[in-house]
């Protein structure tokens, strides 16, 4: 993996570690059904770091693209993709999924969290 990869992985790791705090304290005394569907505001997981684009997803849709360890949220927009690294699977208004590919997607397999 390249260097410029390689930094690229660890930001956005990063802020996926942001997003599971974040899914935490949402989760925290609304535990209920209708909590899952209420929309919360993480962030966006680009490479970016000065990225601050707020990414508004409800806990389902977070645990949905969380199941893939290769699989990050971005603003919905073509600047938060890298195409040289990962394509977009999923595309919203509010957000797009996009997923790792090669050495970079092997590498967010090895860094995520809940494996």
């Amino acid at each position: 993996m390249h260097e410029r990869e390689r930094r690229q992985a660890e930001n956005e790791g990063l802020f996926r570690s942001v997003n599971e705090r974040i899914e935490r304290l949402a989760e925290g005394p609304f535990d209920s059904a209708a909590a899952g569907e209420r929309a919360v505001d993480f962030v966006c997981e680009c490479a970016d770091t000065s990225c601050t684009e707020p990414v508004a997803l409800t806990i389902r849709e977070y645990e949905a693209i969380r199941a893939a360890g290769n699989r990050f949220v971005v603003a919905p927009a073509a600047e938060h993709v890298d195409t040289s690294i990962e394509h977009v699977v999923d595309m919203s208004s509010r957000y797009w999924v996009v997923e790792k590919l090669d050495q970079a997607g092997e590498q967010a397999e090895r860094d995520d969290p809940r494996a």
